[in-house]
């Protein structure tokens, strides 16, 4: 074999090197779109089961013929304000990332900075479940409620899996964050 030969030869083989990378770059970048795509709509999807909730809410005030009891309306206020500062700017995060109009560096960043976002939304969320239950055992016990050890048992077991619920979500959300940031850092090292 002559110089030539393995030239050519080697010129071919850093062509088909060159194309299978574009191709499995390609591969990566829509995997790493159809994630963040799912995502979002997931995302979405919790929001306006969120604000139906909250409707019902208001509807249940009114019906239950509680609508002057300030605590309802409270708690009500509390869960809009942390929809306005706690998720929006999220779900902005997240609408932009999944338009991909972004480099993969921005992408980056802006999966990190809705990774922190998200821990901090979940730690306000449950101190806000915290306290929530909090208030309703001292509301009961100020209202000279007879605590029955069935009201205390079904107490506890609302705690309880509120806590397991509030953990196994947080786990899965944070492993999705995880693994699209993994898809965005795979993508990053075809750019350098």
């Amino acid at each position: 074999m002559n110089l030539d030969e393995l030239k050519q030869s080697w010129d071919k083989l850093t062509e088909r090197l060159e194309r299978e990378e574009v191709i499995h770059q390609r591969e990566l970048r829509m995997v790493m779109e159809n994630k963040i795509t799912t995502y979002n709509n997931r995302i979405k999807m919790n929001q306006y089961l969120g604000w139906l909730v909250l409707v019902g809410t208001v509807v249940l005030l009114f019906v239950q013929g509680i609508q002057d009891d300030p605590f309802g309306w409270i708690v009500i206020g509390i869960v809009l304000l942390m929809d306005l500062f706690l998720f929006a700017p999220m779900y902005r995060i997240l609408k932009r990332l999944a338009r991909f109009e972004d480099s993969i560096i921005e992408q980056e960043q802006m999966i990190i900075r809705f990774e922190r976002m998200f821990v901090r939304r979940s730690i306000v969320v449950g101190c806000f479940f915290a306290c929530l239950f909090a208030y309703v055992i001292i509301e009961a016990l100020a209202r000279h409620a007879v605590l029955t050890p069935s009201w205390w048992l079904w107490m506890i077991l609302t705690i309880i899996a509120s806590a397991i619920a509030g953990g196994w979500r947080y786990m899965i959300e944070r492993e999705r964050i995880i693994e699209i940031r993994q898809r965005i850092s795979a993508l990053k090292q075809f750019d350098e």
